[in-house]
């Protein structure tokens, strides 16, 4: 992928003194492939209950008739910080995949019912995971990634803001950002987690490092995010472990 010039819309942030010219342009390169692949545009129209729930916006399927109708996005409240706390054990019953493509050839869980998908041509995908039927929001999807980037002086918080903001492509809505970007941890490790808004589907980022690369978990749901989806993504987020211990060689 060629990088342009400029830099996104979104990156407006001021860097920390010190960071390698590369690592921007991976920055760069990674926020816009997370901005791709985490859209998905909805074949269903929708329309918008009046009365939110307290987590997100409750938004029903309506019959389509001859041309499909045009979508009308959901509203989404800020919900109360349902990632303070990123990461709990996972249950029984969770398959472990098998050790992954990143560097580290993490191993994660997936939980009771939900069922792993092709991830398709994609840089930053290690896992995709769709929700089970009897959950709200449907579809209602899991997402570890693997994201582009070696950040040896930031934290999670300091990379956030690379991951929401105006989109740079006409057909992909922007990534806009509810509430504000909350501390957390996933197995002891700082990480980062906010909740978004993308057209017609609204969920959660988290992001933390394993040793200076960058690795998240997304679950996103159509107009808002099952609260048994978020419990379990932090299952996901409880269930990594590294079958790899020493870092690629710099």
């Amino acid at each position: 992928m060629k990088v342009g010039p400029s830099r996104p819309p979104w990156a407006g942030w001021q860097r920390p003194l010190g960071l390698a010219i590369a690592g921007g342009l991976f920055m760069v390169v990674a926020a816009m492939i997370f901005t791709l692949v985490a859209y998905s545009p909805s074949r269903t129209a929708l329309t918008v209950s009046g009365t939110p729930s307290p987590s997100s916006a409750t938004v029903s399927p309506t019959p389509v008739a001859g041309s499909p109708a045009p979508s009308e996005g959901p509203t989404t409240t800020v919900s109360p910080t349902p990632f303070a706390d990123c990461s709990m054990p996972s249950r029984s019953g969770a398959i472990r995949t098998e050790p992954l493509g990143d560097n580290f050839r993490m191993v994660v869980g997936v939980p009771d019912g939900w069922t792993r998908k092709p991830v398709g041509a994609t840089e930053t995908k290690l896992v995709l995971m769709d929700g089970p039927s009897r959950y709200k929001n449907l579809p209602t999807t899991i997402d570890v990634l693997s994201l582009i980037g070696y950040f040896p002086n930031q934290s999670p918080r300091d990379l956030a803001p690379l991951f929401y903001g105006p989109s740079v492509h006409p057909d992909v809505p922007s990534i806009d950002l509810v509430g504000t970007v909350s501390d957390c941890q996933v197995q002891g490790v700082p990480a980062a987690a906010f909740q978004y808004v993308q057209g017609v589907r609204s969920g959660y980022l988290v992001l933390f490092l394993h040793d200076n690369y960058l690795y998240g978990v997304r679950v996103q749901g159509l107009g808002g995010v099952d609260p048994l989806a978020i419990r379990d993504a932090k299952q996901v987020l409880g269930s990594i472990a590294w079958t790899v211990t020493t870092p690629p060689v710099r």
